[in-house]
This record gives structure tokens, sequence and C-alpha cells, in this order.
């Protein structure tokens, strides 16, 4: 039968292996980026050292940069999450900080290893062309945290300045938590929500 002769005939499959570990794949770029230099390392010494075919690598990132980035995703998504729930329950606007905040730190507890974060993050800090994709690559929590403060009432321009300055203040909280070596980024996210302030009108 044509299903059978395919089953027999495709053993191993080319396609995305199962096994594959995009976290452990980035903790073993990013020690190869320590070891050699950002700059120095390939795509194909990163699938080599995983032990993956580079096509296997490219389906999971197409380049260096979104090994580095690409970590960031979950945080995005917990802190997304978290203010779509709050417009979802129609709960009071009356604390609109305090929904940044809890946003803010949601992301702490979906990162599977804090060690890896703060390696890509001192990579960001040291390399121009990583750092300025911050702009792009935060666009979604950008435009969530956008929604959720028309939702509560901000008017739509002041809403912009606010989520300006939230992703400013949260990344530069992840940034120096980063060069230090506190375990915990918790406090400087709360840190950095505690300095906005809601605009009126």
């Amino acid at each position: 039968m044509p299903s059978d002769a395919l089953k027999t005939a495709v053993p191993r499959s080319t396609g995305r292996p199962a096994t594959i570990d995009p976290d452990a794949v980035a903790a073993i770029a990013l020690r190869l980026f320590a070891e050699r230099g950002y700059e120095q390392t390939s795509m194909e010494d990163i699938a080599r050292a995983a032990g993956i075919g580079r096509k296997s690598l490219y389906r999971y990132f197409a380049s260096k940069a979104e090994l580095v980035w690409g970590g960031m995703e979950p945080v995005i998504e917990a802190s997304g999450r978290v203010l779509e729930s709050a417009r979802a329950a129609g709960g009071s606007d009356g604390d609109i900080l305090a929904g940044l905040r809890e946003a803010a730190v949601a992301g702490v507890a979906v990162l599977p290893d804090l060690a890896v974060t703060r390696g890509r993050l001192r990579l960001i800090a040291e390399y121009p062309e990583l750092a300025s994709r911050s702009y792009a690559a935060l666009a979604p929590q950008r435009e969530r945290a956008r929604a959720y403060l028309v939702w509560a009432g901000v008017r739509e321009d002041l809403a912009g300045y606010l989520c300006a300055a939230l992703i400013g203040a949260t990344f530069e909280a992840w940034m120096q938590w980063a060069a230090g070596a506190d375990p915990d980024p918790v406090p400087y996210l709360v840190a950095a929500v505690g300095v906005l302030r809601v605009p009126e009108g």
C-alpha cells in the first residue's frame, strides 16, 4: 500500500526532529559566542556543536541574532496574556500600574534557564547589531500594552507614550539585572514599573 511504502521509504525524516530543544541549542550557541566571539561563530559551527543539521537549525532560528532574541518570546507572550486576561475579566481600571507591574514580572516564571537569559542579554548589550533589533523584537509587547492602556481609559496618544516608557524601563531593568549577579530579576522589573506615572487626560 502507498502509505506503508512511504513509511518504510522514509524511516528517518529530514524534517524537524522532535528531539531538538531550542533552549538547549541557544545555550550551546551562547557558549560558543563566549568562547569564540559572536562574529567569529557561524551557524554551521552552532549546528555542529549541537549535533543537528544546519537545515534543522535554520528551521528554528533564521540567524544568529534570532538565537539571541528568540529567548525573549516566552516573556513577551506571558506578559501579553496577563494584560489580555485583565481586559477579558473586565476588572477595575483603577490601578493601571499594578496591571503593568504584574505583566512585567509574569515572564520571569516562564524562562526555563535564567543563566541562558542573562547570557543572551549580555550579548545584546555588547553588540549594536543585536541591540538595534529591540524595537522590532518587542513590538508585540508594545502593542498589547497599548491595547491594555486604551482599554483602561488612557487616551490613545498618551498610551503610546506610556508604552514607550514601559518598554524602555523594563528593558533597562533586564539589562541591569543581566550585568550583575543577582539571581532574581523581579525586583529590577518592579522598580522599573515603579518610576512610571499614568498620564491624565
